[in-house]
């Protein structure tokens, strides 16, 4: 599923300094990374070549029952390619659109649009459910303060990429609408491909949190 050259790369890596750069964790005994994504825990075996669910319910409640399973492409990609690109970089805490991050303006268009119109389409005229989708994937109300809005939160996609899921619910002009923003280094830690693969993991899950 992956190419191989980025298994060898990882595997030829320090785990210090992958581990310092990602965030992500290392079991020197099962020779694995630890990744969290969301609330999601994913092993990376670079000596098997495999993404995987823990088997040992060490992951959130969301996602017990996924042990076992694999977790599918773009875990698969997001999981190998963000230890080996991520930067020792924290957040900006600026946010930009897709189509600001490097390569973005061609490349999220057509086919590599980003998955909001699915969320658009689930949460409607539901900003509460919207409200309890991401608060249960770890979000924050963005922004912080005194009267947060209901409808933008701060999601800890990646440990070095949080992600910004804004909505709008539909009213009697207006369709609902979704929109994602990312933070303004986010191209540091991903090429492109990898953050499309990342938004439609934050929008699949969103969708799984909404029941």
């Amino acid at each position: 599923m992956i190419d191989a050259t980025h298994w060898e790369k990882l595997g030829a890596m320090d785990p210090a300094d992958v581990t310092a750069r990602s965030l992500a964790e290392y079991e020197d005994q099962a020779a694995e990374y630890r990744l969290r994504i969301l609330t999601d825990e994913v092993r990376i075996s670079p000596t098997k070549r495999a993404v995987a669910w823990p088997p040992d319910g060490r992951a959130a409640p969301l996602s017990v029952p996924r042990a076992g399973k694999s977790p599918g492409f773009n875990y698969w990609l997001v999981s190998v390619v963000y230890p080996l690109s991520a930067k020792a970089a924290p957040p900006t805490g600026s946010w930009v659109s897709a189509n600001s991050l490097p390569y973005g303006e061609f490349f999220f268009r057509g086919p590599h649009a980003l998955p909001t119109a699915t969320l658009a389409a689930t949460f409607g005229d539901r900003p509460d459910v919207f409200a309890r989708a991401a608060t249960a994937l770890g979000g924050k109300p963005w922004p912080s303060g005194p009267n947060p809005t209901r409808g933008a939160f701060v999601l800890p996609a990646l440990p070095r990429v949080p992600m910004l899921a804004q909505f709008w619910e539909r009213d009697e002009e207006f369709s609902a609408r979704a929109n994602f923003l990312f933070d303004s280094n986010a191209g540091d830690h991903l090429m492109v491909d990898a953050i499309l693969a990342l938004s439609a993991i934050v929008a699949k899950r969103l969708v799984e949190s909404a029941g």
